[in-house]
């Protein structure tokens, strides 16, 4: 297995609105510094799908090609999906679900969402020790 790296974006609110723009603009960041293939792990098909529309309306001066994971005819490098382990490779993994992802998946990366919640960090607590069992290299960033 690959050195995998995974980042815990940690934020001080649960502004969801203020969470979801900084995933947009993280893949957007992705997306324009050509991270490669970019995978968005929602915890549900109603945050695929919102994902997926915000993403071409996200900002006026910037276009993101993406799709939806199901689309057999994609070749985005970025695909949104609620699945836990789709069928292709990624470089970079952003992770909304409450599961850590699957190392298998050999990404080079792993960006972790966690809202204030006592209930998310403590799945997030679980998420880092699965990912340190795996000797994953972890960092964390507070988001303001």
């Amino acid at each position: 297995m690959k050195d995998i790296e995974v980042i815990f974006h940690h934020f001080e609110n649960d502004d969801e609105k203020k969470q979801m723009n900084y995933v947009y603009r993280l893949i957007e960041k992705g997306y324009k510094k050509r991270f490669g293939n970019i995978y968005v792990h929602a915890s549900t098909e109603e945050q695929a799908k919102l994902i997926d529309e915000q993403l071409w309306t996200f900002r006026q001066e910037s276009f993101i090609p993406h799709c939806r994971l199901g689309n057999k005819n994609y070749n985005e490098s970025i695909m949104i999906g609620c699945e836990s382990y789709p069928d292709a490779n990624f470089d970079v993994i952003i992770n909304l679900s409450d599961q850590p992802e699957d190392p298998a998946l050999e990404p080079k990366k792993i960006h972790e969402i966690v809202p204030s919640s006592e209930e998310k960090r403590s799945l997030a607590r679980l998420k880092w020790k699965s990912y340190k069992e795996l000797k994953c290299k972890i960092s964390s960033h507070k988001v303001a």
